[in-house]
Formats: C-alpha cells, structure tokens, sequence
C-alpha cells in the first residue's frame, strides 16, 4: 500500500467581495436572498422577524412559478410593513420561498397572500413602481473552507528501525547424524556509516626541522684580546705625557723649574 507524502487538510477563510445587487423598492430586506440559508438568515432578523412569524422555517424550501400568481403583496415603508390595498401579480418563472403554505418573494422576501391583509396605506406605491429594481454595489461576507497543504509528517518508528527477519524452523538433527549448529538472526545496523575512502592513504605530512648554527668563539676571543690591548697602550702613553706637578718650583720671572 502506498501512502500519500502529502496531506490535504482545509482551513476556514474570510473573503470579502463586492457584488452588484438589483434592489426593489419598498423591500422589506434589500437585496432578498440568493438561497434558502440566506432567506432563513434574513427571516430571523429582529427588525422583520415578527413579518415572518408563520413560517415553518425548518421546511422552507426554493420554488421557480410555473404559472402566475394574483394576490397581495406586504412592502416597507420607513420602519413599518403595510400590505397593498391592490391585487399584483406574480410573473411565471419568479423565485419563491415556501414552507407550503405561506410565500415570499426571493427578490425582496415580501410576503404574497391571496386574501387582502392590514395594514394598508392610503398611498400605495403602484405595481410598476415596484417592479423597478435599482442597481446597488454590496459587499458580500464568505467563508468558504480552502485546501491548505499539510507540512510533511516524519515516517512512523516502525518505518525507521529494522524489524528481526523472520527465518524458517529448523528441525533439529539427532545425536550421531551430523553436527547441528544453532542459526542466529542477523540484524543489519540501524546507523549507516560511510564507506572508507578507496586506494592508498596519502603519507602523513611532517615539518621541516630548522637547524641554528652555533657562533663561534674564536672571533669573539680575538677581538677581546685586541681590545685590552689597545686599551692598555693608551693608558701608558698618558701616563708619560702628564707632568708631575708637586715637584715644579716657581721661578722670580713667571717660569717653573722641575726639581730633578
């Protein structure tokens, strides 16, 4: 059996778009209602709730006329609902909504009856004046479920570690028709380990050793030598050269006569 690597998984999302409407005049929900679930939503508002108070919600279902219908319709006027005084009719092929019993129009969700109803006005709007619908721009709010891709799940541990191989039952040999040794099973290593490197090792490398020659002496000898002697040959001649000043004797005239 193979298994999918990956996983679809769905995430609710938010959309916003705009939509272009045809809104009816006097209607009592602006827009009326694309499906049943939007119709049941619109419905249960507290501003038009009481306006659909018999409807058996859990059974309202969608219906296209196949024949027109004559009757009274309900429309808003300001915060109120009021019912026309006038027979309208309802065109083959209009949208409904029903529970089998009571009608509303998809288009505006206003109520049909056959029988005349209250309240009504004095100044009624006119059949044609409602069927003007007007183009309006409306924002619709979705959440729709939107595939998002799983990130990769590791393999289970019974993927990863070896299983014993299973090897077939051996029938013992008996004593004197041979001899028997006992199988063992063999398992392969968990961890791979990387193969050694293929042909001759190369040789270790070693440093050069530096080698520091010794001074010589000799020289050095030398010229220690040569530098006491000058240093001594100096110092006699200054000796020689310098007068002994205790012995001079001062002469009437200025001159000064050394005593032998």
């Amino acid at each position: 059996m193979v298994r999918p690597t990956r996983k679809i998984v769905y995430q609710r999302s938010f959309v916003l778009e705009e939509e272009t409407r045809k809104v009816y005049p006097y209607s009592i929900v602006p827009g009326g209602a694309a499906t049943v679930e939007d119709a049941k939503l619109d419905m249960s508002r507290p501003d038009v709730r009481a306006n659909y108070a018999n409807f058996d919600l859990a059974v309202l279902h969608e219906v296209k006329l196949s024949t027109a219908l004559s009757g009274y319709v309900s429309y808003r006027y300001g915060e109120k609902i009021y019912w026309t005084a006038k027979k309208l009719t309802l065109r083959a092929g209009e949208t409904v909504f029903t529970d089998g019993v009571h009608i509303a129009r998809g288009r505006c969700l206003n109520c049909y009856s056959a029988f005349p109803m209250l309240p009504i006005r004095p100044n009624e709007p006119t059949e044609k004046v409602l069927d003007a619908p007007v183009d309006v721009p409306v924002f619709a709010y979705k959440f729709p479920l939107l595939p998002v891709e799983a990130p990769t799940l590791p393999p289970p541990p019974e993927e990863l570690t070896p299983s014993v191989p299973i090897l077939p039952q051996v029938t013992p040999i008996k004593p004197g028709g041979g001899i028997w040794f006992p199988l063992f099973p063999i398992i392969p290593p968990i961890h791979r380990h990387h193969p050694p490197p293929s042909g001759p090792l190369p040789p270790p490398i070693i440093p050069p050793v530096t080698v520091v020659p010794e001074p010589n002496y000799g020289w050095i000898l030398a010229g220690g030598f040569m530098a006491l002697v000058l240093a001594h040959g100096l110092r006699r001649r200054l000796i020689f050269r310098v007068p002994n000043l205790s012995m001079e004797k001062r002469q009437p005239g200025g001159t000064s006569v050394v005593e032998p």
